[in-house]
């Protein structure tokens, strides 16, 4: 957790009150001045799995991971992320947890349990995605940055056809 940097100037020290707070009642965080770059980072994982489990059909990390396309797709969508995300906070984004890659990312996750992302559970109950804010948003600082993305732009394409076949059968 941080401080925005259009943020006055006493939110670094509330932020390190609110974290010292967490921790005295067991909760883990920590503090950075990174917060764009970290909220790029989370998009690593939540624009290629989100996105990738519901154009493949409807399958959890486990089942994409261990399919040899959607793997790769994965790893592209992700590769568009860091690319972007750089771009926008001008430096290479941060290690998180030991994670420093598309391939890091992509090994953790296979070392772990199966997850169904969010937007898998949102498309399986027919509800709206987050694609706008996982896909949409991304790409629009991409193209006004000059980044290519083609990966992210046919899953974004294909996520909202997605969607608004099955809003149009509710």
């Amino acid at each position: 957790m941080g401080a925005f940097a259009n943020v006055d100037s006493n939110a670094a020290a509330r932020v390190s009150q609110l974290s010292d707070a967490w921790a005295a009642q067991g909760v883990m965080s920590s503090v950075t001045d990174q917060v764009q770059a970290f909220r790029w980072l989370k998009l690593v994982w939540n624009a290629s799995f989100n996105s990738v489990s519901v154009v493949s059909g409807g399958n959890n990390t486990k089942q994409m991971l261990g399919d040899k396309g959607c793997r790769g797709l994965i790893r592209n969508i992700m590769l568009e992320v860091y690319r972007i995300g750089e771009a926008a906070t001008g430096g290479p984004l941060p290690v998180l947890m030991g994670k420093d890659s598309a391939d890091a990312f992509i090994e953790d996750t296979d070392g772990r349990d199966a997850v169904e992302p969010s937007m898998l559970m949102d498309f399986r109950a027919r509800r709206p995605m987050e694609h706008d804010v996982i896909l949409r948003r991304p790409l629009d600082v991409a193209r006004r940055l000059g980044v290519s993305a083609p990966y992210m732009e046919a899953v974004y394409a294909m996520l909202v056809m997605v969607e608004k076949t099955y809003m149009a059968r509710l």
